[in-house]
């Protein structure tokens, strides 16, 4: 039976709580604060999952989700704040301290059905098959340098200037963080890092950095990934408009560069397989169905699969982790954020050069977001002409 503690110091949240959590599946304990919840980890055997307020008047749920993540690594963190909180979210998944986010006020079933879902994508995540599959690529677990530096700075709360002293020991990385936040998206016209830093926020900023790491991780292989990154590039340019279209807001800071993560399977492939991965797999120019399936027949795992596991091992989003994981499957019936999925599959899609070439999956996407197919003709046309300049 899995535990899940919940920590709130508003009594009527956590009354709620019980009722809702009375005769489900769950071990369920309450902590209205920080003493309380301590108290429960020293307890209780183990605690599989933690989801706490953040913002409360009598002390900080940023420190019961580190002091969990310190004591308890393996307790799936997660954080529920009001809308109005939306910075505290950041912070606590720009951290790694939250591994996905709620909002008050949820909807009951809703809650349920994410939590029983965060349960089977960590299942499906330590699978023993899939374990056996991926130790054999341990080298490459190791956590890329500059990234865990720059992690552990953001977790000790350094401050924007040391973080920057860090990366401009490594000028290609500086150059490309500046590129970035000089694009139109974020339009930070400015050639100071510091202030690249800020305009793209610590959250970008890592997933940024280990991009860039990995694609190094053998030199020799840079140039065969040169397609994956111009595709992974104009996907992320391309969500961030979808997402903005379709929800008529600014995208969070926290998903802002899921695109550019969303393919990064193909480039641990590359790295790991080399030559012969790009002879069996990338070269052939089949569609992402077949290649997804020469994957598994050569490898015993395909691109999606392998890239949601290290997300996750390097403690990426769950967000980001499904939309690598499902953006060529969005309607299996285990994701938990089904829209973001299927934005991340039309985005990646329309960077397509030929529309004939798109799957069943894209015509799926819509029917999830319940919108017609032309809905981002708009958008799908500026990048058209783009691509025949």
């Amino acid at each position: 039976m899995k535990t899940i503690l919940f920590v709130d110091d508003e009594v009527n949240i956590l009354n709620a709580l019980k009722r809702l959590f009375r005769n489900l599946e769950f071990e369920c304990y309450y902590a209205q604060n920080i003493k309380e919840a301590v108290k429960v980890l020293f307890e209780v055997d183990k605690i599989d999952m933690l989801i706490t307020d953040i913002k409360m008047p009598e002390f900080d749920g940023l420190r019961v989700l580190k002091l969990f993540k310190q004591a308890s690594p393996d307790t799936i963190r997660v954080a529920l704040s009001g809308y109005a909180s939306t910075r505290s979210i950041t912070e606590a998944v720009s951290k790694n301290l939250a591994k996905q986010y709620f909002y008050k006020p949820w909807k009951n079933e809703e809650l349920i059905d994410y939590i029983r879902k965060m349960f089977l994508l960590e299942e499906k995540l330590k699978d023993v098959n899939l374990f056996e599959v991926v130790h054999k690529f341990e080298k490459i677990k190791t956590i890329p340098r500059l990234f865990n530096e720059v992690s552990m700075a953001i977790q000790k709360d350094d401050s924007i200037e040391e973080i920057s002293e860090m990366i401009e020991k490594d000028p290609a990385i500086a150059a490309n963080i500046l590129r970035i936040s000089n694009s139109a998206f974020y339009a930070a016209r400015t050639g100071n890092l510091q202030q690249a830093i800020m305009y793209i926020g610590l959250n970008n900023l890592k997933q940024i950095i280990l991009t860039y790491e990995i694609s190094n991780f053998k030199i020799k292989y840079f140039e065969k990934s040169a397609s994956i990154w111009s595709h992974s590039t104009e996907t992320n340019k391309i969500f961030q408009e979808i997402y903005e279209k379709y929800y008529n807001k600014k995208i969070p800071s926290v998903i802002g560069t899921a695109g550019l993560m969303h393919d990064i399977g193909k480039i641990l492939m590359l790295q790991i397989f080399g030559l012969s991965y790009f002879d069996n797999v990338l070269q052939s120019q089949d569609n992402t169905d077949v290649l997804l399936t020469r994957e598994i027949e050569h490898y015993e795992i395909d691109h999606s699969t392998l890239g949601g596991y290290f997300l996750n091992w390097w403690s990426f989003p769950l967000d980001i982790i499904e939309m690598t994981m499902y953006h060529h499957d969005p309607s299996n019936p285990d994701i938990i954020n089904k829209e973001l999925v299927a934005l991340m599959c039309i985005a990646s899609q329309i960077d397509s050069s030929d529309s004939v070439l798109r799957l069943e999956s894209y015509k799926t996407s819509y029917k999830i977001l319940g919108i017609e197919d032309d809905y981002f003709d708009t958008i799908e046309k500026k990048y058209e002409l783009e691509r025949s300049q």
